[in-house]
């Protein structure tokens, strides 16, 4: 009986020393959350509809091109936005789509979502801005960049 216990730690401690062996060498391969060899650029600026900051809403810069980089973006607060997370924007050219969010209708009785309280937030920017925008940036290296949109109607 003794013996069974004994190989079951034996065979536990293996599978535990094995898998933080995995998990060090999988973090040595990935780094520390770094951008993965693409050059990036931190980008901020403001962004309006009509003449009027947008209070609330999302920016994407989508690579185009020949830029080999993933989706990078921001929320737009008050207007304004910074994207720097993982160091930024990739170098390159992209499409930059522009979401914006307002307060939309309060559901009527009896139609409420559970577990959403008050009004839903509703996008009101034309396609044209984000599904099929036509908003084009090219990102150089020498940031941080300044990239400012206002969007008319």
């Amino acid at each position: 009986m003794l013996k069974k216990s004994n190989d079951r730690r034996a065979v536990a401690s293996h599978w535990m020393h094995f898998g933080l062996l995995g998990a060090a060498v999988t973090f040595l391969a990935t780094g520390c959350g770094e951008s993965g060899g693409i050059e990036r650029t931190v980008v901020s600026g403001t962004v309006s509809y009509d003449g009027q900051p947008i209070e609330e809403g999302m920016i994407r810069f989508v690579p185009t091109k020949d830029t080999a980089a993933p989706v990078s973006g921001a929320e737009i607060q008050g207007g304004k936005y910074t994207v720097d997370a993982k160091g930024g924007v990739p170098v390159g050219s992209h499409r930059v789509e522009v979401e914006a969010y307002r307060t939309g209708a309060a559901p009527a009785a009896g139609e409420e979502v559970p577990g959403v309280e008050g009004a839903p937030k509703e996008q009101f920017l034309p396609e044209k801005y984000n599904l099929k925008s036509e908003l084009e940036v090219t990102i150089g290296s020498d940031g941080p960049v300044t990239e400012d949109f206002d969007l008319a109607k």
